[in-house]
């Protein structure tokens, strides 16, 4: 029996679109991808927008739209605070009982990193669920502070006079800080004028592990508080140092929310920070303030 006629139809046959990973594959996530690999840690949306996109100049809204819409539509990526990230990392099996944690509180200008500055960081070090460190600066923001915020903070505008400028503040808490795993109340908002300040200095980003307790209140505490602002929560946990929109009293009483929260999730020896991550952070991105947040969940 001779060979099949050749068909009689030679127009080209429709291809599928190439699956996310695959050899030749072109898509937005892969690109995306290639560049985490190349530049061996999480990016920024402004970044993908150019080095991934290749659109220069683009508006910061339409570059977190895009990127949005690139990590929805891609299971292999995840957002990492304000940053996206390889969501086929390693996962941490520490124990959340010998886990190092930095709580960090940020006290600001506004709401904007850039037309904003940060006046005041505190934070303290967690660990063995005890707090065994403090750091505490007040920041000269080189811009007027706004009334409100004075009356919400009590920061004015004699207090920072003379005090460290960001440009010296921040290496001191990348000090403090070292590679511990951040903590914050609505974390998001301190991320990103923690990961915009120090990309301005050109040293990176902070890359490691990340919890937020505001996200951890709302899914582990089930309707128990009537609010999931600091304050609510600090009272629930007994904290013994008060929020009151100033750093380093923030930081202390989100600290004691998160031993607080570590415990509902079963003894810290056996809980790992995996299991954690998986609560503690938003299932996408998230603006500073999350859908009905005001600033006093912060």
């Amino acid at each position: 029996m001779g060979d099949p006629e050749p068909p009689t139809d030679l127009s080209p046959i429709p291809s599928r679109a190439p699956t996310p990973g695959s050899e030749g594959a072109h898509t937005a996530g892969d690109r995306v991808r290639d560049l985490i690999a190349r530049l061996g840690r999480p990016v920024s949306v402004a970044e993908v927008a150019v080095e991934a996109l290749g659109i220069g100049g683009c508006p910061e809204p339409v570059a977190e739209r895009l990127a949005r819409d690139i990590v929805a539509g891609d299971s292999r990526l995840a957002w990492d605070g304000d940053l996206i990230a390889d969501a086929g990392g390693a996962r941490d099996g520490t124990a959340l009982g010998v886990t190092t944690f930095c709580i960090v509180d940020l006290e600001t200008t506004g709401g904007a990193p850039g037309s904003s500055a940060i006046t005041e960081i505190g934070a303290v070090r967690v660990e063995g669920l005890r707090i065994t460190d403090r750091f505490s600066t007040l920041v000269d923001p080189e811009q007027p502070i706004p009334a409100h915020i004075t009356g919400i903070t009590g920061i004015d505008d004699a207090m920072v006079r003379g005090q460290p400028v960001i440009d010296v503040a921040l290496p001191a808490f990348i000090a403090f800080a070292r590679d511990d795993v951040l903590v914050a109340h609505n974390a998001p908002f301190d991320l990103r004028f923690l990961n915009y300040e120090r990309l301005r200095l050109r040293d990176g980003y902070f890359t490691q592990p990340w919890l937020d307790t505001l996200v951890l209140a709302r899914r582990l505490l089930n309707g128990a508080v009537p609010r999931h602002d600091l304050s609510t929560l600090a009272g629930w946990a007994g904290a013994p140092v008060r929020p009151a929109h100033r750093a380093l009293a923030d930081a202390e009483a989100t600290a004691s929310v998160l031993i607080a929260l570590i415990g509902l999730m079963g003894s810290g020896a056996e809980t790992t920070l995996d299991h954690a991550m998986s609560i503690g952070q938003p299932a996408s991105r998230r603006s500073p303030r999350g859908p009905g947040e005001s600033a006093a969940a912060a």
